[in-house]
């Protein structure tokens, strides 16, 4: 199953729940009603601010939606999923389990401050409201050089930079350049649409792909924190 398809169940699960049709739904978030046909089917990839007016529309968090749709990912794979899943097998097991699955990751936690970079508004308060859900302290930077610039007044504070790669006044790996000759040790992973081999020059980087699901950024966040305590605690050689 792809993520457009369980995207796609995960709108249609939601809208059924409110009673509305495709059109009711399509004059509440102003979407086209043939675009929203296309995304239950799972034939539309969706972008951030489509999902955001979806999500409002459905009277849901974004973060719910993510999360729904990556435990339906996750309950498509497992041996209780027979052939054939459809909406309403889903709709029983999310009613009975969805919930208690979706907060047994305690080790996804932290109590780490971040400084997000992210010139997109839809995608940066996504990720504040992420992360802080998940019990982070989130600086926010608008861009590169605001993330160049928040690091400096920061620094002491924050753990871990999240970064998109593409931004204006200054990209993500000039910003990454110049925060680690700030700090050699700070932990930075970037972000972004593109495949690390497109962008060129970021494979020796840390790097998350876009769009990515809340548990893969949580686990590439706690690797990283989690690597940099190991070395602060490990003795001297």
């Amino acid at each position: 199953m792809t993520i457009e398809k369980a995207f796609g169940i995960v709108i249609r699960r939601l809208r059924k729940e409110l009673l509305l049709s495709q059109e009711e739904l399509s004059a509440i978030s102003s979407l086209d009603r043939v675009f929203i046909s296309r995304l239950e089917r799972g034939i539309q990839q969706p972008k951030l601010v489509t999902i955001f007016q979806l999500a409002t529309a459905l009277k849901v968090s974004v973060s719910r939606v993510f999360l729904e749709t990556e435990l339906l990912l996750c309950f498509n794979k497992s041996s209780i999923c027979k052939p054939g899943l459809n909406s309403d097998d889903f709709s029983i097991f999310w009613n009975h389990f969805g919930e208690k699955l979706m907060n047994k990751a305690p080790n996804l936690q932290g109590n780490e401050t971040i400084l997000l970079a992210e010139d997109e508004i839809h995608t940066r308060a996504f990720l504040f409201d992420t992360l802080t859900d998940h019990g982070y302290t989130v600086i926010v930077a608008e861009d590169g050089q605001d993330a160049v610039d928040t690091y400096k007044e920061n620094m002491d504070r924050v753990d871990l930079v999240l970064m998109d790669v593409m931004m204006p006044r200054k990209d993500g790996v000039t910003a990454y350049k110049e925060i680690s000759e700030l700090n050699a040790s700070s932990k930075i992973l970037l972000m972004s649409g593109y495949s690390s081999v497109s962008l060129g020059g970021i494979d020796d980087l840390n790097f998350i792909q876009k769009p990515m699901l809340p548990t893969a950024l949580f686990t590439h966040i706690r690797e990283l924190l989690d690597f940099k305590a190991e070395r602060i605690s490990a003795p001297p050689a």
